[in-house]
């Protein structure tokens, strides 16, 4: 009895789990760069059943125990491209990541909003210098243009190429927050992406809100459908409490 009651209560805390993933993803619909995440759902090992009749058992079949959130894994799928008009935007047109230099380790991200710092170097919204072929690029004063392939001239002269990489398994990568992810050592090592760069563009969120509405409901009615169970084992317990007697 009480084993039925552990098994959907588990399914509940998945389901807000669950949602409040899918919240945060509805949140963040217009930030760009960002990339949705999804949870993996995992079910406890099965238990089998046997029925017991004068020392003989004979399997009645097996009872699932409940279930647990494995990851929370990114989905790298293309999000809309929207034009800036900002020189020093950048969008990726393909998979791969730009390469951050943040304390300690590097990053990676698809967020291409960048502006010049106080010395006139690259940086990301946040003060982080973008990374080039031949390490930090630096600007300074000029017309800005990148081309398809990530080069950056100013003033007509090639300063460096951004470094843009990707991975043999990018589900791997962790989230850090502020659109950055760093490498695991089972994703592999990083390689040269394919991927185009737009000039003045920015690559907004991968999110479908009508997608994620739809998720959302069906959570809620996975949630209700448990709450239900634990009430009926809950009225049950109450009956044998108050009606049997010992």
């Amino acid at each position: 009895m009480l084993r039925g009651i552990y098994t959907a209560a588990s399914g509940m805390l998945v389901q807000g789990l669950r949602s409040a993933v899918l919240a945060n993803n509805l949140a963040n619909v217009d930030t760009a760069g960002f990339q949705r995440q999804e949870t993996q759902v995992e079910a406890f090992p099965e238990m089998l059943l046997m029925r017991q009749y004068k020392n003989e058992y004979s399997p009645i079949g097996r009872l699932g125990t409940g279930a647990i959130t494995a990851d929370e894994q990114s989905l790298f799928s293309p999000g809309r491209i929207h034009t800036t008009g900002n020189a020093l935007d950048t969008a990726l047109v393909g998979s791969g990541f730009f390469v951050i230099d943040t304390p300690g380790q590097t990053s990676y991200t698809r967020d291409g909003r960048y502006t010049l710092n106080a010395g006139g170097w690259l940086v990301s919204l946040d003060g982080y210098q973008v990374r080039g072929e031949n390490g930090p690029i630096y600007i300074g004063e000029g017309e800005v243009t990148i081309n398809s392939e990530g080069t950056v001239f100013v003033d007509g002269i090639e300063r460096d190429r951004l470094l843009i990489v990707d991975f043999p398994d990018p589900s791997t990568l962790i989230r850090q927050g502020d659109n950055r992810y760093h490498r695991t050592e089972v994703g592999g090592v990083p390689f040269r992406a394919q991927a185009s760069v737009l000039q003045g563009s920015i690559e907004m969120s991968n999110v479908n809100v009508v997608r994620e509405m739809v998720s959302l409901i069906e959570i809620q009615r996975a949630y209700e459908a448990n709450q239900k169970v634990v009430q009926a084992y809950d009225d049950t317990l109450g009956r044998i409490v108050n009606e049997i007697s010992v």
